[in-house]
């Protein structure tokens, strides 16, 4: 099943994206991203042929989320994905996270944490469960471990459950990697939808420790006068 599966997304691919995605995916030397390989295939079309796959065992998604191809392991993630969405058993969704959790330093990229730690962790953080598991990610040594538990409190944020995305994007303000500033704070900017005094409460309390980056993408959506003045309010305090 695997060598079928894989036959019809490297079929499905278009050659001539690659080089775009190597690109927009930083797989340059010293990247983050450096060495991967892509064949050019867009997340939709990966969608509508790896969700077919969900119900093949662990051990068969373990063996594409180890391929060197990027959309490989996209595949993966979306056929765990599907598996999680399609099983409603509490003990078989938890089945699903516990593999997740285990295998998620794989998804390797922006992309691939984005594209399942919501909708498989981010799910049972939003039932009670798996806040240990975040807290202890956020400050592992692996990157992808780190965004999965800022990303994943998305859903959190979706059920207007605030405090744990609160506290995953105040122990990440200080981690000095790009993808996690982003992360941060495009998170900060899902609370504020929810809830804008709450979004504008940790900006001022937290406004020295914010990278530019966090603020920028923390305050997208708030006016342009508020903008400047916590831009000015930053600006300020770095330099006393």
């Amino acid at each position: 099943m695997i060598a079928q599966w894989q036959k019809e997304l490297n079929e499905a691919a278009e050659p001539e994206r690659k080089e775009i995605l190597r690109r927009f995916f930083k797989t340059g030397k010293g990247e983050y991203g450096e060495g991967d390989i892509f064949i050019g295939l867009t997340v939709p079309v990966n969608r509508a042929i790896s969700k077919k796959y969900f119900a093949l065992p662990f051990e068969k998604i373990s063996e594409m989320l180890v391929s060197p191809i990027h959309e490989h392991r996209l595949g993966a993630l979306i056929a765990l994905v599907e598996k999680y969405k399609k099983t409603k058993s509490h003990a078989g969704r938890r089945e699903i996270a516990d593999y997740y959790v285990s295998v998620c330093h794989l998804a390797n990229n922006w992309d691939l944490v984005d594209l399942s730690a919501p909708y498989i962790l981010g799910c049972e953080l939003s039932t009670g469960n798996y806040h240990d598991t975040v807290r202890r990610f956020v400050a592992s040594e692996c990157l992808w471990e780190r965004r999965v538990a800022v990303v994943a409190t998305l859903m959190c944020v979706r059920h207007r459950q605030l405090d744990l995305a609160l506290e995953m994007c105040l122990k990440s303000l200080d981690d000095p990697e790009p993808l996690m500033r982003k992360a941060t704070g495009w998170i900060l900017r899902e609370v504020g939808k929810k809830d804008v005094e709450a979004l504008q409460s940790f900006l001022r309390d937290n406004i020295d420790r914010l990278s530019s980056i966090t603020l920028s993408y923390a305050t997208e959506k708030l006016s342009p006068s508020e903008r400047s003045e916590l831009r000015n309010m930053r600006n300020l305090r770095k330099k006393s």
